[in-house]
């Protein structure tokens, strides 16, 4: 027999964990998306401010 407290942390922890589980995956795929995008030319233009810095002229 259970007390209604530990029914109701078992609930409130699996909702936190379910949680923390989506929270991982939408940081992985977001990673992973921004490593993506930042290989490819237009997109580092405008994603990273020091690919415009670098003083490197991109017309001759």
């Amino acid at each position: 027999m259970t007390s209604p407290y530990n029914d109701r942390f078992r609930s409130f922890s699996k909702r936190v964990e379910k949680g923390i589980m989506i929270g991982i995956v939408v940081c992985a795929i977001v990673l992973t998306i921004g490593e993506v995008l930042i290989q490819y030319v237009p997109a580092r233009l405008v994603l990273i401010e020091t690919e415009r810095l670098e003083g490197v002229s991109r017309e001759p």
